[in-house]
């Protein structure tokens, strides 16, 4: 593919907007900034602190590199597509498209990983380390990065679709060529990942509530316990919120308006940027919501402002720190990861 494609190679030739275009390359490069750092300190927490050796944390710290990724690779490609290639030149872009949907697709698995770890963990722990392995580990990791790679090699190569560039969104998109694909792509997709995840939260929910039940005439010992089950339903309803909220434009609109002609282009750009910077509330919401990194993160904090005794900041942090959920130490084999 080259800069002569004919013209069902390129989506919305001859509509290219100066203030869309300004858009995008604002808005990838600042999001692409500001999450590789965060994301970045995140993975350096995890492991400076050696959290990444217990299997709950590899699936947060796998999310965590898919969304420096996502930050420090994709949102460059975009802002430097937005700069330079128009759809007289698109240079190498379907290797830009493979790249970019590859890393997507594989941080979007990551968060159906997360929701089955989470599953086993306080649902059906007696499965827990039958199944995390750290050989099954290693198998469910190489899936997941291989499988989105593999299903675009198919339009990367002609064989089954094409990339073709879109030139409101300033990337090639395997899903406008060929509709057989596109379906194909976005019905797996969703399966894959709505039926998962709302199954795996709703079990989590009613076992909470479940002990709840069971604990409301047990003597004071288990009130500790209690705060910290009521904690895990607030954390599991602010984690499915936001991810909702922050995706559920982006897919709804690529559904029912792949090619960007029904709605408002200003609102699928915001659509499009409230996804990516799901990447970077992401680290917010698990250094944020688990005790461990969080108490990791202070530490680190702390560390920095210890030069400055007179800096208050990590005091300010840990005052209005929220009391997260933990499973009492005793039974820290069986510590809930967020």
């Amino acid at each position: 593919m080259t800069g002569d494609l004919s013209a069902n190679h390129v989506h919305g030739a001859g509509q290219d907007f100066p203030w869309n275009r300004t858009m995008h390359q604002v808005l990838s490069s600042t999001i692409a900034i500001i999450g590789t750092i965060l994301n970045l300190v995140a993975i350096f927490v995890l492991y400076k602190e050696g959290l990444h050796k217990q299997s709950p944390f590899k699936f947060v710290l796998n999310l965590f590199v898919s969304n420096f990724l996502m930050c420090s690779v994709c949102l460059p490609i975009i802002s430097y597509c937005a700069f330079f290639l128009d759809a007289d030149n698109i240079g190498p872009c379907p290797y830009y498209g493979y790249i970019i949907y590859s890393i997507l697709g594989t941080a979007v698995l990551n968060i159906v990983l997360i929701s089955f770890n989470r599953y086993f963990l306080i649902v059906r722990f007696s499965l827990y380390h039958r199944i995390y392995t750290a050989r099954n580990i290693r198998i469910i990791l190489v899936v997941v990065w291989t499988f989105y790679p593999t299903l675009l090699a198919f339009p990367l190569t002609n064989i089954w679709g094409t990339f073709t560039y879109d030139n409101l969104r300033f990337m090639c998109n395997p899903l406008h060529s060929n509709s057989s694909f596109r379906v194909f792509v976005l019905v797996t997709t969703v399966i894959i990942t709505v039926p998962t995840i709302l199954f795996c939260y709703v079990e989590i929910l009613r076992k909470v509530n479940s002990s709840f039940r069971r604990v409301a005439s047990v003597h004071s010992g288990v009130v500790q316990r209690m705060r910290n089950d009521r904690q895990l339903v607030r954390t599991i309803l602010v984690t499915i919120i936001l991810f909702t909220c922050m995706n559920l434009p982006f897919i709804m609109l690529s559904i029912l308006d792949p090619h960007m002609n029904k709605v408002d282009l200003w609102i699928h750009g915001f659509a499009i940027y409230l996804g990516w910077s799901n990447s970077i509330v992401n680290p917010l919401i698990y250094s944020t919501l688990n005790y461990q990194i969080k108490s990791s993160l202070l530490g680190v904090f702390s560390a920095l402002f210890k030069k400055n005794p007179n800096a208050d900041f990590p005091k300010v942090i840990a005052e209005i720190e929220i009391k997260v959920i933990a499973v009492p130490r005793r039974a820290s084999s069986h510590e809930t990861t967020i």
